[in-house]
Parts: C-alpha cells; sequence; structure tokens
C-alpha cells in the first residue's frame, strides 16, 4: 500500500488523483455506518483501486475518526481492496500518524510549486502599475524596492507589507496586480478581517478542521496573500501572526503551514506610520517588511479615474443600451464631463464609480 501526499489548491489535487476505480473518504464513511446495520458479505462488496481524501473530506468526519485514521484505513483496506491512497494536505495529527506507522507502507510527498517573484515580473509590474494604479507613482518604486530581494533565487521568509492610507484609492487594486502579473491566473487569496467577529475569528484564527486561516492558507493558489482591513483585526489575536510575520510558519490545532518567499499584503485606513504603530502596537508593527503609503487623489487623477471606469461601465451594457448611454447629455454635458464638473465633491474610486452608475442608470430608466 502507498500513501501519496499532495501539498497546495484542490485543482492541483484534481490533475494528478485518478478517476477510475476511485472511492474518496466520505462515500468510505457511508459505506462503513451503512455495513453496521446491513451487513453484506465481503465478496459482494464493489472494491477499489485507490482511495481520495481532498482537503474538505477532514472537516466531515468526527475528531476520533481523525485519531484513529491510518488504523481506518488499514481496517478498511482488506475488503475495499485499494492500494493507493491520495492524501490531500493532511491535518498534522494524520501526518504524524504516517511516521508512526511508515515501516507499513511506502510514503510519497509533493508539493505544489508556487510561482514567485523574478526580475521579468518586477519589470512588467514596473511598466502596467501606472497604467492600472492611478495617482499613486511613489507607490510603484516603494513596492518595487520591498520586493526586489525576492527575486534571488533563495528560500526566505515571506515579505510582508501593510498598504495604508485613505479608502478607495488603490491599494487593494495594487494587491491584484502583483498577483495577476506574478500568478496569472491563479485566485489571490484575499481575507477582509472587518467581516469577522471575535467568537467566529478566534475558530478561524486558532483552528477549526471545516474553516480555517491555515486551512485556506495550505490550500491557497497563489503565493500572493492580502488581509485586507488588517487594522480591524482586535490586537488580541496579533500573537496568532507573530510566527508568520518572522519566519513565514503558520501553526493551528490542526495544520502547519510553510509560506516561503510569500507576499503578504495587509491594508488598513491609517494615514502615517505613526498611528499606525499607535493603534495596532509595537509587536506586530515591528514586524512589518515595509510600510507603503497610497495618497489622496488629486483632481487631475480623479478626472482620469471618471474615464477609465465609464469605459469600464458602458462593457458592462448590450451596444443598444452603450449608444443610449453615449448620446445622453445632462445639462448640456456628456455623463463623464458632468461629473468632472463635480469632481470636488468625490474622494475615491468607490465615489466615482457609484455615482457613475446612478447617473449611467438615468437615460436606460427614461428609454424604457
Amino acid at each position: 500500500m502507498k500513501f501519496n501526499i499532495f501539498y497546495g489548491p484542490q485543482s492541483y489535487f484534481n490533475s494528478v488523483i485518478p478517476t477510475e476505480k476511485t472511492i474518496n473518504l466520505s462515500e468510505l464513511v457511508r459505506w462503513s455506518d451503512a455495513r453496521r446495520t446491513n451487513p453484506i458479505e465481503d465478496d459482494l462488496i464493489n472494491t477499489y483501486d485507490s482511495l481520495i481524501v481532498s482537503t474538505e473530506e477532514y472537516g466531515g468526519v468526527t475528531s476520533s475518526f481523525i485519531e484513529m485514521f491510518i488504523v481506518g484505513i488499514f481496517l478498511y483496506q482488506p475488503i475495499l481492496k485499494y492500494d493507493q491512497i491520495y492524501l490531500h494536505n493532511p491535518p498534522t495529527r494524520v501526518y504524524n500518524q504516517l511516521q508512526i506507522y511508515s515501516k507499513e507502507f511506502e510514503v510519497e510527498i509533493d508539493s505544489y510549486n508556487y510561482s514567485r517573484v523574478d526580475k521579468y515580473s518586477l519589470k512588467q509590474l514596473k511598466e502596467e502599475f501606472s497604467l492600472k494604479i492611478f495617482g499613486q507613482e511613489h507607490v510603484k518604486k516603494d513596492i518595487l524596492r520591498s520586493l526586489y530581494d525576492l527575486s534571488v533565487p533563495n528560500d526566505i521568509k515571506p515579505k510582508i507589507i501593510m498598504l495604508y492610507g485613505p479608502p478607495g484609492v488603490g491599494k487593494t487594486e495594487t494587491a491584484y496586480l502583483i498577483n495577476q502579473i506574478v500568478n496569472e491566473g491563479k485566485k489571490l487569496l484575499r481575507k477582509q478581517f472587518s467581516m469577522y467577529h471575535n467568537e467566529s475569528f478566534y475558530s478561524y484564527i486558532f483552528g477549526d478542521r471545516s474553516n480555517s486561516f491555515a486551512k485556506d492558507l495550505i490550500d491557497r493558489e497563489s503565493n500572493i496573500i492580502l488581509l485586507d482591513e488588517f487594522d480591524k483585526c482586535n490586537r488580541t489575536f496579533f500573537s496568532a501572526f507573530y510566527q508568520l510575520f518572522d519566519e513565514g510558519i503558520y501553526s493551528d490545532k490542526y495544520y502547519e503551514v510553510n509560506l516561503k518567499n510569500a507576499i503578504i499584503l495587509c491594508t488598513s485606513n491609517y494615514l502615517s506610520e505613526d498611528d499606525i504603530r499607535k493603534n495596532l502596537g509595537e509587536a506586530i508593527y515591528s514586524r512589518f517588511d515595509a510600510f507603503i503609503a497610497f495618497s489622496h487623489f488629486s483632481n487631475e487623477t480623479k478626472e482620469k479615474l471618471i474615464d477609465n471606469i465609464y469605459e469600464e461601465e458602458l462593457l458592462k451594457f448590450t451596444q443598444a443600451d452603450r449608444d443610449i448611454i453615449e448620446k445622453c447629455e445632462i445639462n448640456g454635458k456628456s455623463i463623464p464631463d458632468l461629473l468632472k464638473s463635480q469632481v470636488n465633491l468625490l474622494s475615491n474610486a468607490r465615489d466615482i464609480r457609484r455615482y457613475l452608475k446612478q447617473m449611467i442608470a438615468v437615460p436606460l430608466i427614461d428609454n424604457l
């Protein structure tokens, strides 16, 4: 019997597992439960070549099953006949059991190869930044300086960067742009800390088999991680991030995750480093590698954003609707020009998009 262990995203696991004569953990548990109430002769039971266990399935069984996981697999193997076991991101307790019984079977471990920053991706970021992120030219230089040592071909701890400044000026968009360049086609792992309340956040941070930060980290597609609105996290939870920020290791009750060469971007709406230090505390403040400030938009930047967002919104409509929108004039002005005349009332990209969407709706409603 051979155990094949795969660490990485579900898409990676799906690409390497067999698809015929397989049984998954959920099916095995249902079969086991049914067998207790309705015994079937062993020679009438279906047999399989492989047992497949995905990350999500560990949370669907009892803690006692996890504690005896390998024993259970041995127990059912003579009946179901599988000789290949595929384990996706096994919890630490399962892996430790494998170590104990390792003389009884073969073990092969394979880990997903995350894309990393190199000089080509830095060059791409340098060329594309100003085309996607408006009014933050100074940020481009600070980002490139902060990420450069990740392009050196050594395994190093993650780069921890705080992006701070007023809301709606490009912090989150910067994280998406970096991910798009470094990990084209891979999903950015974004966690919005403002969405968690203390009780749910405790379980999420310190370990829950069905939903946890560690599980999301080990299951991620990208080595770029965005902790949005990090300042909304209660300070009592910051200790959970110390080892991650220092060494690139995140541990909870069920998993230990290595995040070497990752980029962890945190955002906040504080307007200065002094505010960050005072509100987050010295212990977490000192663990950041860089603090990058985003500025309020100038009126010139806002006008560029109006044109850009207007074109983005137009693409969401049919050609017939676009014709109506583009012909529309309000008080003798086109929709973008009317908004530009009120530019002082707009603070950020969210304001611009909200007002544009409202104004675009006017001619479409009139045409109903």
